[in-house]
């Protein structure tokens, strides 16, 4: 078969920050459709980057091939908050401010500042400005990243207006940015609590900051952590799944189906926070108790990712030959191969030639050509390889899919997918659908798709909310709080409408508010939690959220 492919050093306790304000302005304010005078207080994720090092190289350069490079580092730079639906606030110079949660807010945004952050030094160091710089020079970003409450809003008059965010959460992420090292990505921790399940970090520990009256804990994030998915949820507090017995049941019914070879397709549909990821991973729990558990593949829709053309394609391949995102170039083509060629009776070389081709891989020449000759029908092939793929998955024996959150998948792999799913009918294979039921999104194209082409074989299972009883459990299985008055837990109970996520964050925000605090292996509850105020909507409990201290109250008290 041929080949496809032809330690921390020290942190100062001081460093003196780059940028020293409180408020920072997003330009054309009027294009973002704000009104002059109108602000609110919201939580954001605040990204700071500059070129380190940037005024002694400029002295060193001539003032036209400073331009160049710095032109060509903030396209770079521009393109990828672009990427992770960030806003440019300001270019500086020599530095960029980047907001995610302004105007625009999004659940996710301190995992999309991380990420971009993360691709920023990528971008840069891909730079080639061994052309421009002296001898010996480096040209690399340092990132500084937090997460925190803001006061947002369009100041000005109707004629000259901007939007803008005031608050010390800026400042300190310019402090972050100062701090880091070059080529780095330094975080507080209040955006750490967010984003620990998905990333590799070195603890830094408390660092002072100019300013600052207190330490400001850091991380310094020095990649994604394999096959890391979730972020949702308390950390250190977990709950037995709740009130989702029978859909589980449905779920185990129809693998038991597959597993007799006859493929079937199962659509979990239900709103944010009603449990689709841990009911998905109850699945998986269950079924890997038997003594010869199934193989078990996941595809995760990107919440920016509808328009990256078959970016849930690209996941499942990766999962299926068991590489990620963060493998190195040469091992995913080396797994490639391998996995086709073992797994497959039919003349691979094709399937691994466009598959290589859609993961991006460098093609050698004769793999190249076969792309070329092929252009016309390039989606054709790209369906069948993904095809022999996925037969080629289960030659070991039956195959759970999962394809999560299909409510953000791009159209190329919504009807990539809707190809596929025919071919499972006779394999021993269940393929499954999670979705928000959004059908204005690109990806619920894909659950009307599969219900016209599975038919009888697919199983629909809705999530509604929680009953209030279940409710109740889930409260008392999440924290068991002493002395919580009853009219507050009620409060709670009427307001989250039977809806996890809206309990675990309200239970966040007593915490974060201090109405709630952790004795022992207890947590109990104080005075301020009957003052504190429910927001009624789980987007007005997000909008209120503020920085926690939850990392700090889960560890163990000395003795």
């Amino acid at each position: 078969m041929r080949s496809v492919l032809a330690a921390t050093t020290a942190y100062p306790r001081i460093r003196r920050p780059s940028y020293d304000l409180q408020c920072m302005k997003v330009s054309d304010a009027q294009g973002l459709g704000g009104q002059a005078g109108a602000s609110e207080r919201r939580p954001i994720t605040v990204l700071f980057a500059d070129i380190a090092g940037s005024t002694a190289i400029a002295e060193r350069l001539d003032p036209e091939d400073w331009t160049t490079l710095v032109s060509e580092a903030f396209q770079r730079i521009n393109r990828t908050v672009e990427r992770y639906g960030g806003t440019i606030a300001r270019l500086m110079g020599d530095g960029v401010l980047a907001f995610f949660g302004a105007p625009t807010a999004h659940e996710d945004d301190p995992e999309r500042a991380v990420r971009c952050g993360l691709d920023l030094v990528r971008a840069i160091d891909g730079l080639d400005a061994s052309k421009h710089l002296p001898q010996a020079e480096t040209f690399k970003v340092r990132v500084g990243i937090n997460t925190g409450p803001v006061v947002v809003g369009v100041v000005g008059t109707e004629s000259a207006s901007e939007y803008t965010a005031m608050g010390d959460t800026v400042n300190v992420a310019a402090r972050m940015q100062a701090s880091a090292r070059p080529g780095n990505v330094l975080v507080t921790s209040a955006t750490y609590r967010f984003i620990s399940p998905l990333v590799e970090a070195v603890d830094v520990g408390q660092l002072e900051l100019k300013g600052k009256s207190e330490t400001v804990h850091a991380y310094e994030i020095t990649g994604l952590k394999e096959g890391a998915t979730h972020t949702r949820g308390l950390a250190g507090v977990r709950s037995p799944m709740v009130g989702r017995d029978a859909q589980l049941d449905q779920l185990v019914n129809a693998f038991q189906v597959a597993n007799a070879g006859q493929g079937r397709v199962a659509c979990i549909v239900g709103e944010p926070g009603m449990g689709k990821s841990r009911l998905l991973a109850e699945l998986r729990t269950t079924l890997e108790r038997d003594e010869n558990p199934p193989r078990w593949v996941e595809g995760h829709c990107l919440s920016y990712g509808e328009t990256i053309p078959y970016h849930l394609v690209i996941d499942l391949i990766r999962s299926i030959i068991g590489v990620t995102e963060t493998t190195d170039e040469t091992q995913v083509a080396q797994a490639l191969d391998s996995f086709v060629t073992a797994n497959s009776r039919e003349d691979c070389t094709d399937t691994c030639a466009y598959l290589g081709h859609l993961l991006s891989l460098k093609l050698s020449p004769d793999m190249k050509a076969r792309i070329s000759q092929m252009e016309i029908e390039t989606v054709k092939r790209y369906m069948a390889a993904l095809i022999q793929v996925v037969r080629a998955a289960t030659a070991g024996g039956p195959t759970v899919i999962v394809c999560d959150d299909v409510h953000w998948s791009d159209i190329a792999s919504a009807d990539a997918l809707l190809q596929v799913i025919p071919t499972i009918a006779g394999l021993p294979v269940l393929l499954i659908l999670s979705s928000r039921p959004d059908r204005a999104s690109t990806g619920w194209r894909l659950i009307t798709g599969a219900r016209d082409v599975s038919g009888d074989s697919l199983s629909e299972i809705r999530l509604d909310p929680l009953s209030m009883d279940d409710s109740r459990t889930l409260v008392g299985n999440l924290l068991s709080i002493e002395s919580l008055p009853e009219e507050t837990r009620n409060l709670i109970l009427a307001k989250a409408e039977g809806n996890p996520f809206f309990v675990e964050e309200v239970i966040r925000m007593l915490i974060d508010r201090s109405a709630i605090a952790r004795d022992g292996d207890r947590w109990v509850a104080n005075e301020k939690a009957a003052s504190v105020e429910i927001p009624d909507t789980l987007h007005g409990l997000c909008r209120q959220f503020g920085v926690t201290i939850l990392e700090k109250l889960l560890e163990p008290k000395a003795p």
